[in-house]
């Protein structure tokens, strides 16, 4: 099936704050406006873009489950490393000898 999408695109200049004076600028896409002072915009397309997409949504189903396998790797990767930084907090609240005064 193919689907067909109105889609705006912005073509600016960026001045880097960093470049030389007279240095030439970067030319970006991008799919949204911007008030930033380092963006000049250059000119404005419509455009339609037309894509395949799958009859059937369950098509979708294994690229999702991919996406939340990778998705939880990535929690419990992190989770584990904070517990990590704070056994090693507890420990070292535990190494510390009391002496009374």
């Amino acid at each position: 099936m193919i689907k067909t999408v109105p889609v705006t695109i912005y073509v600016y200049a960026y001045f880097s704050r960093y470049a030389s004076p007279g240095e030439a600028p970067q030319y970006m896409p991008r799919m949204y406006e911007t008030t930033d002072s380092d963006y000049v915009l250059v000119d404005k397309y419509a455009r339609e873009l037309e894509f395949e997409v799958p009859e059937n949504v369950a098509d979708y189903t294994p690229a999702r489950l991919a996406a939340f396998a990778a998705r939880k790797a990535a929690i419990q990767l992190a989770a584990a490393e904070n517990i990590k930084e704070i056994d090693d907090e507890v420990q070292k609240l535990l190494s510390i000898e009391f002496t009374p005064a």
